[in-house]
């Protein structure tokens, strides 16, 4: 295997070596679910002693980077090519309100359960963007875990967060920024902030705090400005998008991602919603499953037609590639109606060595479903529907809407991508302070609703888990 950098690691002898990849600003492996012993990523030893599954191993050896550690005091390591350290970052917005003119530079950062983006902005534009995996993943993949844990180890996870946000201001040359806007969900905010979230964590999921205090005790003396959250499921992501896509009535903004938030505005009012969709449209704890990054297949027309990010090799799929699949072996015969193959296989080759089996896709089903009946819901609460689509985050810069429509995960209207408007709110936040009251007023105005409150909701969730 090609391998383009080696490491010298010099960790204590109880660090697990994923977390210390994490931990030190590697990045880690990107397309590890962070399931220890998933077999989906690995790493080669080239010197040193060291500990893998509980027995001594001496290198030369590849192993899974999260059940090995070091046991001699120095090891050096290779990382392999075709696992670059980030995944892609989409930060363009459009149809988005115009940014603020200003002299001096801003930094911007959307801080993502998974990813935490940033740009740097000068006079209304983006010269620089970057982003990283969030080392608070080694806590957990979802939210409700770090909340959790949080109970016992809030520090830990605060500074995890922090250090991923200064390793992402260094990237973006913050040494002449003053002001830093941030946007992420509530539980991002609270942890940014210092304040434990575990409230959000258990019914009726309220947030201890919605309205952060501008500070400038966190990254260099720096002003931090963060944009307000709604509720505790809704957030300052949502409250930023929200507040730049400027919606009208009968369009529904919908952010996509492991919990997709969506707002809708009606002649009634607006109304919020969430839908927990889980990571598999981000790869996770899919077979072959990977986020957006070099070497996995982001297009799918069939077998032996697909494309590859950075365009060598296919090692992994992601997200819009898996709705790919999913909308062309449907159409063509080779998925039933429940997602089972016709043929009597257990699992899909969609490229060399890159695999979907149907444990796969029942995932996909039910992530599918979660967003597919909140729609249909949030419609039927309100007695109307949805006339236009505003769909945000960075998942659905790279989605194709046509097999999104047709395997029912989106509706079928008019569909504008906007991409990340939460880095946009955060970026207008930055610019023009005195916004942050605005986006908490508007954020008022929202109702929010759950699910399971509305009638009929099972019943849309279970007929949505077919495939049309």
């Amino acid at each position: 295997m090609v391998c383009y950098t080696i490491m010298i690691v010099e960790v204590d002898k109880h660090c697990i070596l994923s977390e210390f990849l994490l931990r030190s600003g590697q990045g880690g492996i990107p397309v590890c679910s962070l399931r220890k012993g998933c077999g989906k990523c690995y790493v080669k030893l080239l010197s040193g002693l060291w500990e893998c599954n509980g027995k001594i191993l001496a290198a030369p050896a590849t192993v899974m980077p999260c059940c090995t550690r070091l046991r001699s005091c120095i090891g050096s390591i290779e990382l392999p090519e075709s696992s670059p350290r980030s995944p892609q970052i989409a930060v363009a917005w459009e149809g988005a309100l115009p940014l603020p003119v200003q002299k001096d530079p801003v930094i911007a950062v959307d801080m993502g359960s998974t990813t935490i983006a940033g740009v740097r902005i000068e006079e209304g534009l983006c010269v620089k963007k970057a982003g990283i995996l969030n080392r608070q993943c080694r806590f957990g993949e979802d939210i409700i875990s770090r909340i959790e844990k949080s109970e016992k180890d809030f520090t830990a996870l605060r500074n995890a967060l922090l250090d991923s946000i200064e390793e992402l201001l260094i990237t973006l040359k913050c040494e002449d920024v003053k002001v830093i806007g941030v946007a992420g969900n509530t539980v991002m905010n609270c942890f940014l902030h210092g304040v434990t979230p575990v409230s959000i964590g258990v019914f009726p999921f309220r947030a201890p705090q919605l309205v952060f205090p501008e500070r400038s005790d966190l990254f260099g003396g720096r002003r931090v400005v963060t944009v307000p959250s709604i509720t505790g499921l809704l957030g300052g992501d949502i409250a930023g998008g929200i507040f730049m896509s400027e919606l009208e009535d009968g369009e529904l903004f919908l952010d996509l991602g492991t919990n997709c938030e969506m707002i809708f505005k009606t002649p009634g009012g607006l109304w919020g919603t969430s839908a927990a969709a889980g990571p598999a449209f981000e790869g996770s704890g899919i077979t072959s499953g990977s986020r957006a990054a070099t070497g996995a297949v982001d297009r799918y027309r069939g077998r032996g037609d697909f494309s590859v990010i950075g365009g060598g090799e296919a090692v992994s799929v992601c997200g819009s590639g898996l709705v790919d699949f999913l909308a062309a072996e449907r159409k063509k015969g080779t998925l039933n109606a429940f997602g089972r193959f016709v043929s009597g296989a257990s699992s899909f080759e969609i490229a060399p060595g890159v695999f979907v089996s149907e444990s796969d896709i029942a995932e996909l089903l039910k992530a599918k479903a979660a967003v597919g009946s909140a729609v249909q819901a949030l419609e039927k609460y309100c007695s109307v529907p949805v006339k236009k689509l505003k769909l945000a985050g960075g998942f659905s810069r790279f989605l194709d809407l046509d097999s999104a429509r047709r395997i029912g995960l989106l509706p079928a209207v008019e569909t504008k991508v906007c991409g990340n408007l939460s880095l946009a709110g955060a970026a207008y936040a930055a610019l023009k302070p005195s916004a942050v009251a605005e986006m908490a007023k508007n954020a008022e105005k929202i109702r929010e609703i759950h699910l399971n409150d509305i009638p009929g909701f099972t019943e849309m969730f279970t007929k949505n888990l077919l495939l049309p």
